[in-house]
């Protein structure tokens, strides 16, 4: 199976992260959009794994209290294939906890982990190639700012079924 740890959104945001993408989409820019049911925030990338018992006792391990969850503007990751569009989740401390405590059960239990600093993001397309026209400026008035309080990490499994990559969510862990 291949596994993340994410931030399960509410329909709210779901579609307010659409209404950003489309919006992109309507000034030009082209690229693999995510779809809507498919927003979420990861916590931790997994991969090909079948040590699904191990995932879930780690996650079990985090011991952090409900978090608020912030966006903040709209960016992107420079690609040479095309660029990755995100939205920004500001790093508040309760959700750099729950992440750290997640990553390093899950290391100490001998999953890969990459090595790379967390950065919080919401992936609105992949491989996006923005109009030479475009103000990148414009990015971040593409979304009003959104919050909620997280008081769930969930498991999520991803699989491409009839052409379509889907994320199935599998287990949850209660934050308290």
């Amino acid at each position: 199976m291949r596994l993340f740890v994410a931030a399960a959104l509410p329909e709210s945001w779901k579609d307010a992260l659409d209404r950003a993408a489309r919006a992109l989409a309507d000034q030009g820019v082209r690229g693999n959009f995510t779809r809507r049911e498919n927003y979420h925030l990861t916590l931790v990338f997994l991969g090909e794994t079948d040590r699904l018992d191990d995932v879930i006792a780690a996650m079990d391990t985090v011991d952090a209290p409900p978090f608020p969850l912030r966006t903040c503007g709209v960016g992107r990751f420079r690609r040479s294939s095309g660029d990755i569009l995100w939205v920004g989740v500001q790093a508040a401390p309760g959700l750099t906890e729950a992440q750290w405590q997640l990553s390093h059960a899950l290391a100490g239990a001998g999953f890969p982990l990459e090595e790379r600093a967390y950065r919080p993001h919401l992936t609105l397309a992949r491989r996006a190639i923005l109009p030479r026209s475009m103000d990148e400026g414009r990015l971040s008035g593409l979304l009003t700012p959104l919050e909620l309080t997280l008081d769930r990490l969930t498991l999520m499994c991803s699989e491409r079924r009839s052409g379509l990559l889907r994320y199935t969510p599998i287990y949850e862990k209660r934050l308290f």
